[in-house]
C-alpha cells in the first residue's frame, strides 16, 4: 500500500514517463494521500501517445477497468494506428487498468465560432481568497497542497433538487510548465479530470462523505492548443445520476474567455 503523503507541487516533475522502445513506456503515478488521481493516469497516457509528435492530441477517450495504484510501475503500450490515431493500453503487470484512444491532427482553416462563454463580471482570481486561506477556515488545510492552485468562485453549499449542481473557479499550475507543448497537453489532460467530484459533492451534500466514486469513462476534446501559463476558468457540472451512475461535464476557458477544452465523464457512485 502506498504511503499516504501529499503530492508534489510541480506538474513538470510529476508528469514523466520512461521510454522503453517499441512504443512502450513505464511510469509511476503520484501519491495523492495514498491514492492515485485518474487524471494523472490520463496525463501519462497522453505523454506516451505524444512521443515523437510535435504536439498533444486533439481528442481522447479513456475506458477505465480498475483503479490505478500510486508508486507502482505501470506499463504503457502505445499502438500508433495511423498518423492521426493512437491507442494506449496501461497495465500493472498483466492486469489491464485502462485503454485510451487518442486523435491527433493539424489545425484546420475552417470556420471558427464559440457560443459558450463564461458569464460576465466574474471576480478575478487575484480578488479571491487563496486555497490555503479557505482550507484554514474550513478545516482541510492538509489538502491545500499539490500541483494545482485554485481560487473558488462558487460557494461550497449543497444545491436543492432540480437546481444546477455547478462548481466554478480559477486554476493554474503552482510551478511553471516550461516550453514543451506535449507537457502542456498532458497537464490539460490532468486538469480535465482534476477533482472531478466537485459538482457531485455539491449535488449530494451531506451524503457525499459516505459515497465512493469510481471513474468509468472519460472523454476530452481540445478546441485550442494553449500554453497553461495563467489562471484558467474551470466550470464543472453534473446533470444526471441514475442507479448509481452519474454524468458530469467540464469546460475550461482562458482568462480572456476562449474555450480551450471540454470534457465529459461517467462515474459510479456507491454508498459506503
Amino acid at each position: 500500500m502506498s504511503e499516504p503523503r501529499a503530492p508534489r507541487e510541480s506538474l513538470a516533475e510529476m508528469l514523466r514517463i520512461e521510454q522503453q522502445g517499441d512504443g512502450r513506456a513505464t511510469a509511476r503515478l503520484e501519491s495523492f494521500w495514498g491514492s492515485a488521481a485518474a487524471g494523472d493516469l490520463l496525463a501519462r497516457a497522453t505523454l506516451a501517445a505524444s512521443a515523437g509528435r510535435p504536439a498533444g492530441p486533439s481528442a481522447a477517450h479513456a475506458t477505465l477497468f480498475r483503479r490505478a495504484p500510486p508508486d507502482v510501475e505501470l506499463t504503457l503500450a502505445c499502438d500508433a494506428q495511423s498518423a492521426d490515431h493512437a491507442r494506449v493500453s496501461v497495465r500493472e503487470r498483466a492486469a489491464l487498468i485502462c485503454e485510451v484512444q487518442l486523435r491527433f491532427g493539424p489545425a484546420g482553416d475552417g470556420p471558427t465560432y464559440q457560443s459558450v462563454a463564461p458569464e460576465p463580471g466574474l471576480p478575478a482570481p487575484e480578488d479571491l481568497p487563496s486555497e490555503a486561506e479557505l482550507a484554514a477556515q474550513e478545516g482541510w488545510a492538509e489538502y491545500a497542497v499539490g500541483p494545482i492552485e485554485s481560487r473558488r468562485i462558487t460557494q461550497y453549499l449543497p444545491v436543492k433538487d432540480h437546481e444546477p449542481a455547478v462548481w466554478l473557479g480559477w486554476l493554474r499550475p503552482r510551478a511553471r510548465l516550461g516550453d514543451d507543448a506535449r507537457l502542456h497537453a498532458a497537464a490539460l489532460a490532468f486538469l480535465a479530470e482534476y477533482r472531478s467530484h466537485w459538482a457531485v459533492e455539491r449535488r449530494l451534500g451531506a451524503d457525499f462523505p459516505r459515497t465512493e466514486i469510481t471513474l468509468l469513462e472519460h472523454s476530452l476534446w481540445v478546441h485550442r492548443a494553449q500554453r497553461w501559463d495563467d489562471w484558467w476558468l474551470v466550470q464543472t457540472s453534473t446533470d444526471v445520476g441514475v442507479a448509481g451512475r452519474c454524468l458530469s461535464r467540464r469546460e475550461i476557458f482562458t482568462r480572456a474567455g476562449a474555450l480551450v477544452a471540454s470534457a465529459a465523464w461517467e462515474a459510479a457512485l456507491r454508498s459506503t
